[in-house]
């Protein structure tokens, strides 16, 4: 135990003063998202919103990302990272403030359309792409998303209290949630303006113009095509369900505060416990492993949810679907990375962003079809069959690594470790 604690304290201090900035605070800024993350799509739903219009709204966000991933990838290659981050994150609040003043369904529209701009520019994934060390990227990830989620470990019951205290599950007892999320929202925000320092790395290719700058991405990069289509895959997966997992469990499972905070926490728990481990197998044997050994979790813990006959159930399906979310940190992220070299990297992720975009606007419309045309287990199950059929089979023809050369390069940049 103490030699593992030793070695990721080793990790930490090798790398970056930014990173280390950027993980500080989403080590407090997890917190305040997990307060009403569990409660989103019941809060829209109790603003008025329909399944197929719960759909829509989760519709505009796709759109509005596909529409700006391209652009600003191609900005964040060639200008101040830490300015395009800083701005991202000062619209974070404007779209909690939308969020806490909202009267109707129709309001959180303009909040999702604002929400797609922040999760481009205010996303610290493209500051741990370019800060990061090759090596170290799986433990890391590690890391920040599971011992730095601790105390959000908190936020669930927390939630669940103040909802139950203002009278169960409805806008009025949600809505507080979003307002102490704006308060610690803006007193992070701060935090970053003063500590975060500009960023070093590669140059772009300066030559290249922006349709050229996009092509070099393909021309540079690696199992791009394959990459792209996992990703999409992965997407529908995630699109076609999420915006109606929550309703489902309230709705259909009927949980109440209390066993959602529990789910939640039970997750919360799995990522803190596993990720840091997890992290530091993917660096060891590959993030391709990592996720062949999750995935079948992630198909038992949907069956679980669906045929749960008590909600004793709901908790278990919820830790095992951790092991599938620790995925997506350790596993998923460097494989993104090792595709492109790392001046590419503001670029790749607007590829990925476009496409998975393009993908994302119907698929919360069809989720929303489904429930209401079909029944809402069998739009819970389908993630499952897309993953055996599709996911996993795309999945083993992509490389694990990027060539020596890449490496070489981002190796090369230096930024300093405080």
């Amino acid at each position: 135990m103490a030699k593992s604690i030793r070695s990721y304290l080793s990790v930490w201090m090798r790398q970056s003063r930014n990173w280390k900035v950027v993980s500080i605070r989403a080590l407090f800024n997890r917190f305040f998202q997990r307060l009403t993350m569990a409660y989103t799509n019941i809060y829209i739903r109790e603003l008025g919103a329909n399944p197929i219009q719960l759909g829509m709204v989760n519709s505009f966000n796709q759109v509005a990302r596909t529409l700006i991933s391209t652009p600003i990838g191609w900005l964040q290659d060639r200008y101040s990272l830490r300015k395009i981050f800083i701005i991202g994150v000062g619209l974070v609040q404007v779209v909690t403030l939308i969020y806490a003043l909202a009267t109707s369904w129709i309001m959180i529209i303009p909040a999702m359309i604002l929400s797609a701009v922040t999760m481009r520019m205010g996303l610290c994934l493209t500051i741990c792409d370019v800060s990061l060390k090759d090596e170290d990227r799986g433990t890391c990830k590690g890391i920040c998303d599971g011992l730095f989620a601790a105390p959000s470990l908190l936020a669930p019951t927390i939630a669940a209290f103040i909802i139950t205290y203002f009278g169960g599950i409805s806008v009025e007892s949600i809505r507080p949630l979003y307002w102490i999320q704006l308060a610690g929202g803006v007193i992070f925000f701060f935090f970053l303006v003063i500590k975060l320092k500009e960023i070093t790395r590669p140059k772009a290719t300066s030559k290249f113009g922006f349709g050229g700058g996009y092509r070099e991405v393909f021309r540079r990069g690696n199992a791009i095509k394959r990459f792209i289509a996992f990703n999409v895959v992965t997407t529908i997966i995630t699109n076609v369900v999420t915006p109606f997992r929550m309703p489902f469990i309230n709705e259909i499972k009927n949980a109440n505060p209390y066993i959602i905070g529990m789910m939640t926490t039970a997750q919360l728990v799995i990522q803190i416990v596993f990720s840091a481990p997890f992290g530091r197998i993917a660096d060891k044997i590959g993030g391709k492993r990592v996720i062949y050994i999750t995935e079948p979790l992630f198909w038992a813990s949907t069956l679980i949810l669906v045929f749960a006959p008590s909600p004793a159930f709901l908790i278990i399906s919820s830790i095992l679907g951790g092991f599938r979310m620790i995925a997506n940190y350790v596993a998923v992220t460097p494989l993104t990375v090792a595709r492109v070299p790392i001046e590419c990297i503001g670029r790749w992720r607007g590829l990925l962003g476009l496409f998975s975009g393009l993908i994302s606007i119907p698929a919360p419309i069809i989720g929303g079809i489904i429930w209401e045309t079909i029944s809402p287990q069998v739009l819970m199950l389908i993630p499952i069959v897309i993953s055996i059929i599709v996911k996993i089979p795309i999945l083993t023809t992509i490389p694990e690594k990027r060539n020596v050369m890449h490496a070489q390069k981002l190796n090369s940049v230096k930024e300093p470790t405080d």
